[in-house]
């Protein structure tokens, strides 16, 4: 016991009293630093009105369009300043690990069970201070928000404090997932907390409405919802990663871009972006675009058998050492299989609500506790469609589902 005190007397002096909570100094610090390396700030409009109503400590819930969201909503008026759920994996490397400690940040293995979570959160209210979560787990892919798989209305009742839904808009298209480039010049985000729920107001309601009520009104459609215009060139390049079909001939992994326009290298079909992010002709949204591919892979499911080889990065159970290996990776509508020199498994489709994934690069999920990174080797396209393959999957669970619960 006497070395625990020493060692806390020791972190005071170093870090201050404030060490390990959102009051800590180094709390602006690590804001300053993510705005700095996103490289430029867009406008951003705040409505907070309905903040004022709210008691001290809340749960914050935000929609998730782009990896800059916490930036964004970090500029309301927050009564006092929150602690953010983030993905486990920014939380253990060596020196975003040292930060999350010093500011209280919580962390959470995506679309897994991870037990630390919830208790962090209760801790951390108990302590009087605000949580921010973006239950949606995972970046909008066609600029409309996810269904959120890990529903939390239960959850959040037993929390016995308020519920905040706020609504970032305008984010996704100054920053989306498919492309590396951030345009803040004129770009303009909107940030609005749109509901206050009070903690008795929860307790009336069963969880299914809860749950329904939060993914309404989190619900966005960038594409519906344009915020400025766009007259940057270029605004197409990436999107291929992830209108990776032909709406017209139905090709797969066909779609190329050039500046603001696709197009596909099979039948010639081709469309252009204007400076809302709306295409000249039909299908006129990168959503509607997006609905076409859903329909097209819809129809492969009863068939889903699809191969892969990959490079493997394997991130170690809570911030273990990182391997990495070559396999491969083989996906049916029942089960995901991996296959490596080292390690084979087969997991059920039913474990897994969906992957996360990054445009044109690799999707991730837990085996053991362990995280997976797998890296197509030969189509860029691959993670984005085998998360819609995994999104389709947890569509005919949840259908079937409802259909026999009615």
């Amino acid at each position: 016991m006497k070395n625990t005190n020493t060692e806390k007397k020791n972190k005071t002096w170093l870090y201050g009293p404030n060490d390990g909570t959102p009051d800590s100094p180094f709390y602006n610090f690590v804001f300053l630093i993510g705005g700095a390396l996103r490289g430029g700030s867009p406008r951003v409009t705040v409505k907070d009105e309905l903040l004022k109503e709210v008691s001290v400590p809340y749960i914050m819930l935000v929609n998730h369009a782009s990896f800059f969201d916490f930036l964004h909503v970090h500029k309301l008026a927050h009564p006092k300043r929150p602690a953010f759920l983030i993905n486990e994996y920014y939380s253990t490397r060596p020196v975003l690990r040292f930060f999350r400690k010093r500011i209280g940040m919580l962390s959470k293995k995506q679309f897994h069970t991870d037990l630390a979570a919830p208790m962090g959160i209760f801790r951390t209210l108990k302590k009087g201070y605000p949580v921010v979560i973006f239950p949606e787990g995972r970046l909008s892919s066609d600029g409309r928000s996810y269904p959120i798989v890990e529903e939390g209305a239960a959850f959040y009742k037993k929390l016995d404090v308020d519920l905040v839904l706020t609504k970032v808009r305008g984010a996704y298209f100054a920053a989306p997932k498919w492309r590396s480039r951030h345009y803040h010049h004129r770009a303009a985000v909107t940030v609005e907390v749109v509901r206050v729920l009070k903690k008795d107001e929860m307790k009336a309601m069963s969880d299914d409405e809860l749950n329904a009520l939060i993914e309404k009104d989190l619900f966005e459609d960038a594409s519906l919802d344009i915020q400025c215009s766009y007259r940057q060139r270029g605004k197409a390049k990436g999107l291929e990663n992830i209108l990776y079909r032909c709406p017209e001939c139905g090709g797969v992994y066909t779609i190329k871009s050039k500046g603001n326009s696709l197009y596909c290298t099979s039948c010639g079909f081709r469309r252009t972006l204007n400076s809302e992010y709306h295409f000249t002709e039909p299908p006129y949204t990168i959503s509607d675009w997006y609905d076409r591919i859903v329909e097209l892979e819809r129809k492969e499911l009863p068939e889903l058998h699809e191969t892969i080889d990959v490079k493997a990065v394997i991130h170690g159970a809570n911030g273990g050492p990182t391997r990495k290996e070559t396999g491969v990776c083989t996906l049916t509508k029942d089960t995901l299989s991996y296959h490596s020199d080292s390690i084979d498994f087969t997991v059920s489709t039913a474990t897994i609500p969906c992957f996360a994934f990054s445009s044109g690069t690799e999707f991730d999920f837990y085996y053991k506790n362990e995280l997976y990174y797998f890296y197509p080797v030969e189509h860029p396209q691959d993670p984005a469609r085998w998360a819609l393959f995994a999104d389709l999957l947890y569509e005919k669970r949840r259908n079937e589902k409802q259909n026999h619960e009615q």
